[in-house]
């Protein structure tokens, strides 16, 4: 028998199979952990609005002794409001709304905000649209999923 020299076909093949699924396994990784880097991003946006909107009933108390924030939704659509003089709490409530509301669907996908109130305590909510990344994550079936924050105050 003669010595063998270098390797063969076969040896080259499985290799390169060995390989690629290496490369695919560590592809879908990535994939995930930018998925998963955009979703809790999303999740900070969502915290930081409804803190700043927390702080807007704060610093406008009448507006909310009136009721002009409650049982209110935002979505992005709503009209500005002119308090480049001066404004009543009521209309300051509204640009309040139209701010929050310009945040939420500028940096959220799909994003509305909701504020409700029982007494003192008010909760705002915020729901967007994020990416599926659990079951069926590469199906039709995974598609973007509902998200949701709420902080709940005591003013």
């Amino acid at each position: 028998m003669k010595s063998q020299r270098g390797a063969t076909l076969v040896e080259v093949l499985i290799t390169v199979l060995i390989m690629a699924v290496g490369l695919l396994g560590l592809s879908a990784t990535q994939v995930m952990s930018l998925k998963n880097s955009n979703n809790s991003n999303h999740r900070y946006l969502a915290a930081l609005a409804s803190h700043e909107m927390a702080e807007r009933l704060r610093g406008n108390p009448r507006a909310l002794e009136l009721g002009s924030y409650d049982g209110e939704t935002v979505d992005g659509t709503e009209t500005s409001q002119d308090c480049s003089v001066a404004c009543t709490p009521a209309q300051l409530a509204k640009l309040d709304l139209y701010d929050w509301g310009q945040v939420i669907s500028t940096n959220l996908p799909g994003g509305t905000g909701s504020i409700s109130r029982a007494g003192q305590v008010v909760t705002l909510t915020v729901n967007w649209k994020e990416q599926h990344t659990g079951e069926n994550q590469s199906t039709a079936a995974g598609g973007a999923e509902d998200a949701s924050f709420e902080l709940v105050v005591d003013l």
